[in-house]
C-alpha cells in the first residue's frame, strides 16, 4: 500500500509520552496521610475535614494528573456528613461501592491503602508482587470510579457522541472497574449488550459481580489477553478509554496486530471504534501519558478504519470515532511551511515503541532454558549448560534479537570452556569483568537475577534470596533492573550481533579529543572510548543509576584506566566541566522522546547545546522498526525521523547516517552555523 498519511511537525513537541511515575510523593503528601490515619483512628472530625479541604484544593489544582484526589475527597466529605447525621443523596451503584468499600470496618481499606502507597509505620512489603498489584488495585479503583470523574473525563460528552442506540452490542475494552460500563448499560437498553473485557482478572471479575448483583443481565465480563479481544460474537461498537497510549507504545508489534486481527473479526462490518484518550500538555498531561490522534488515525486507517470524527473534549482529552471500511486508504496530505517538518507514516507499524523488556524474555522456551542456567551455576553438571547452549541456539533466532540469551549464553561457554580456552573468552578486560562480577562467589549474584527475572522457585525462594542481597521491596527491584540493564549493555556477544565496529569506525579520528558518554550505564562504550582518545583526550561517563556508577567505578579502577572522569548525572539539566568535542547517546534518546516532557526535554537539550563545541557532534546509536521479515530489536525503538525532526528544532543537521544493522541505526549530527 502506498504511503499517504502525513503529519505535520510544527514544534519540537513529541507525539507520544508514557510516562514513569506519575503520581511523585513528597513529604508534605506523608504528612497529611499520617494525619489522616490518626484522624480516622481517633475520631477527629476537625482533622478529618482539615485533610478532607486539603485533597479537595489538589483535585481542583491538579487537573491533569494524579486522579485519587477527588475520590477521596468525596469520601471524607461524605463520612462528615454522614457523621452529622445530614442526607445523602445515593449516586449511581458504583460510587456507592467505592464509598462503603473504603469506609467499612473502621475505613479498614483506606488505611490500609494510606499505608501502601506512602510507607507509613515502617511497612515493608512482604512480597514485592502482591505490593505491587494491591497498590495498583487501590489507585485503579480511585481513579477509575471517581465520583467526580465526569468533570474531567467529560464523561456525558463522550456518551452522548457514541455512535450506538437501543439493542446495540458494544465492548467496553479496558473496562477497568465498570465506570464506563455502567453508562454504556444505560445507552444501550435492556435490548443491547455489553462486554466488559480487561487483562487485569480481578477487575473484570468485580464488573461482572457488581453488576449481576445489581440486576444486569445483558452484561459479559471477560478476562482478555493482550493480543486477543476474548469476544465471541461480533459487536456494533468498541470503546477504548485511556488505553490506546498504552497498545499503541507499549504492546509488542505480534500482540498488537493479533489485537487489532482480533477486533476486526469481532466488529461487524461498518462498525465503530471510538477512541478517548490524552492529549499533549508539555508535561502536564493526565497520568504522565498522551499520544497524538494523528498517529491513531494512521495506524488503524492501515487497518482499514476510517476517521468519522475527532473531538476535543477539554484541554487535555480528545475523542476519536473512527468506522471499519475494508476499502479505505488512509489519506492526509499536508503541506509544510517553512520550518516546519513533515512525517511520512509509510505503514501500521508504531513510530515510537517503549514496551517492556521483560516482555520479550519470559517466554515458555526463555524460562525452560533459564532454569538450566540456574541449575549448573548452583553446581550442577556440565550437561545442564550444553542442554542451555543448544536450547539458546534454537531460541535466540527466533525471540531474541540483541537481548539477554547469547550473554546467558556465553557465561556457560565460558563456564565450561578449558583453561587456556577461558583466558583467551576473558582477554577483554571488560569481558573479565562482566565474567567475575556475575559468577564468582558461587554465581550467587547470576542465580539471584535468574531466580527474580524469570520466576524460578517459589515466593519463599524469592523472599529469602532478597534478604540474603539486603535487597528488598522497591530496592529489590532498582537492583535487578540495574541487573538486566548490566547484562544487556555488556554482552561479550554485544559487539558481534550490534557490529559495533561499524558504529565506531563511524566515528572519525578520536585521538586527544573530549566525549561524553551520556548515559554510560557499566562502560560499554566507555572502556572503547577510552582506548580511541588516548591518554591525551577525556572521557566523561555520565550515568544516573547509582549501581552502574559504581560497577564503572570498580572495573576502571581493576584496568587502571586514568583518562575517564565518571559524572553523577541529572535528568533535569546537563552539566559537564568544559565543552566537549562529542556527544555519545547509545539506545537513550527513544526514552528522552517516548518518557519525559517536553518540557524537561526542552531544557535538557538546551544545556547539552551549551555543552557541545561549536564545531562539536552529537552522534546518537538506537533501534529502529523493521520489514516484517526482520525479527526486531527486543526492547524499545524509534522511528529515526523522529529524532531528526526534533534536534532540527535545536539547530541540529544531520551529517551522517550509518543502519549498523536492520534493527540498529547510527545518526551524526552537527549544529548548524545560524545557531
Amino acid at each position: 500500500m502506498k504511503a499517504q498519511y502525513e503529519i505535520l511537525l510544527k514544534d519540537a513537541s513529541s507525539l507520544v509520552r508514557v510516562g514513569m511515575n506519575p503520581h511523585p510523593i513528597d513529604d508534605n503528601d506523608t504528612i497529611v496521610a499520617y494525619t489522616l490515619m490518626s484522624a480516622i483512628d481517633h475520631e477527629e472530625p476537625d482533622s478529618i475535614r482539615y485533610v478532607r479541604d486539603i485533597y479537595q484544593q489538589k483535585a481542583d489544582n491538579d487537573l491533569m494528573k494524579e486522579k485519587s484526589w477527588g475520590a477521596l475527597s468525596y469520601i471524607l466529605n461524605r463520612m462528615m456528613q454522614e457523621r452529622e447525621g445530614n442526607t445523602v443523596e445515593h449516586k449511581d451503584i458504583l460510587t456507592e461501592d467505592l464509598y462503603h468499600y473504603f469506609t467499612a470496618d473502621g475505613c479498614k481499606e483506606l488505611k490500609n491503602y494510606l499505608v501502601l502507597k506512602y510507607e507509613l509505620n515502617n511497612y515493608h512489603p512482604r512480597s514485592v508482587k502482591e505490593y505491587i498489584a494491591q497498590r495498583t488495585y487501590y489507585e485503579d479503583l480511585l481513579m477509575f470510579n471517581d465520583p467526580t470523574r465526569g468533570n474531567w473525563d467529560k464523561t456525558d460528552a463522550v456518551m452522548s457522541a457514541m455512535p450506538i442506540k437501543k439493542g446495540c452490542k458494544v465492548v467496553d475494552m479496558g473496562c477497568g472497574f465498570g465506570y464506563n460500563t455502567l453508562r454504556l448499560l444505560n445507552l444501550v437498553g435492556e435490548t443491547g449488550f455489553v462486554y466488559a473485557t480487561d487483562t487485569e482478572r480481578p477487575y473484570a471479575e468485580y464488573v461482572g459481580n457488581i453488576m449481576a448483583k445489581n440486576g444486569y443481565k445483558n452484561l459479559k465480563a471477560i478476562h482478555s489477553q493482550s493480543n486477543n479481544l476474548g469476544v465471541d460474537d461480533q459487536v456494533d461498537c468498541i470503546l477504548m478509554s485511556s488505553l490506546y497510549h498504552i497498545i499503541y507504545t507499549w504492546s509488542r508489534e505480534d500482540e498488537r496486530k493479533a489485537m487489532l486481527t482480533s477486533i476486526k473479526e469481532h466488529l461487524k462490518p461498518y462498525g465503530y471504534i471510538v477512541i478517548v484518550d490524552n492529549l499533549n500538555r508539555h508535561g502536564e498531561e493526565l497520568n504522565n501519558c498522551h499520544v497524538d490522534p494523528r498517529l491513531i488515525q494512521a495506524q488503524l486507517g492501515y487497518w482499514g478504519f476510517k476517521t468519522i470524527a475527532l473531538k476535543y473534549l477539554s484541554e487535555q482529552r480528545y475523542m476519536l470515532i473512527l468506522q471499519q471500511n475494508n476499502n479505505y486508504t488512509p489519506s492526509a496530505k499536508v503541506k509544510a511551511k517553512k520550518g516546519h517538518k513533515v512525517l511520512n507514516v509509510k505503514n501500521q507499524k508504531s513510530v515510537v515503541h517503549i514496551g517492556s523488556l521483560d516482555s520479550y524474555d519470559i517466554t515458555d522456551r526463555g524460562i525452560d532454558a533459564a532454569n538450566y542456567v540456574y541449575d549448573f551455576m548452583g553446581g550442577g553438571d556440565r550437561s545442564l549448560a550444553e542442554i542451555a547452549i543448544k536450547k539458546y541456539e534454537e531460541i535466540i533466532p527466533t525471540e531474541n534479537f540483541g537481548g539477554e540469551y547469547s550473554a546467558l549464553q556465553w557465561l556457560c561457554e565460558a563456564k565450561i570452556a578449558s583453561e587456556a580456552e577461558r583466558e583467551e573468552m576473558l582477554k577483554d578486560p571488560l569481558n573479565n569483568s562482566f565474567y567475575h562480577y556475575l559468577t564468582d562467589d558461587g554465581c550467587r549474584v547470576l542465580r539471584y537475577y535468574l531466580l527474580h527475572k524469570y520466576k524460578l522457585g517459589n515466593d519463599s525462594i524469592r523472599m529469602l534470596s532478597d534478604s540474603l542481597l539486603e535487597k528488598t521491596g522497591e530496592v529489590g527491584r532498582t537492583h535487578r533492573s540495574y541487573l538486566e540493564d548490566y547484562i544487556l549493555a555488556l554482552n561479550p556477544k554485544r559487539p558481534s550481533w550490534e557490529n559495533t565496529p561499524v558504529i565506531l569506525s563511524h566515528l572519525g579520528n578520536l585521538q586527544g579529543k573530549t566525549i561524553a558518554d551520556i548515559g554510560s550505564g557499566s562502560g560499554f562504550f566507555t572502556y572503547r572510548f577510552s582506548n580511541l582518545v588516548g591518554n591525551s583526550g577525556k572521557v566523561y561517563a555520565l550515568e544516573l543509576k547509582d549501581e552502574h556508577i559504581d560497577r564503572l567505578t570498580s572495573f576502571l579502577s581493576e584496568a587502571k584506566i586514568k583518562n575517564v572522569d565518571i559524572i553523577k548525572g541529572k535528568e533535569e539539566v546537563l552539566e559537564l566541566p568544559k565543552q566537549v568535542d562529542m556527544m555519545f547517546m547509545c539506545s537513550l534518546y527513544h526514552i528522552m522522546y517516548g518518557v519525559v516532557s517536553d518540557s524537561a526535554r526542552d531544557t535538557y537539550l538546551k544545556s547539552l547545546v551549551k555543552c557541545l563545541k561549536p564545531n562539536g557532534e552529537l552522534v546518537i546509536v538506537d533501534n529502529g522498526p523493521v520489514n516484517d521479515d526482520t525479527l526486531p530489536y527486543h526492547g524499545p525503538y524509534i522511528s529515526r525521523e523522529l529524532i531528526e525532526y526534533q534536534l532540527s528544532f535545536y539547530g541540529f543537521e544531520l551529517t551522517d547516517f550509518v543502519q549498523v544493522i536492520p534493527q540498529r541505526y547510527m545518526l551524526k549530527f552537527k549544529l548548524n552555523s545560524k545557531h
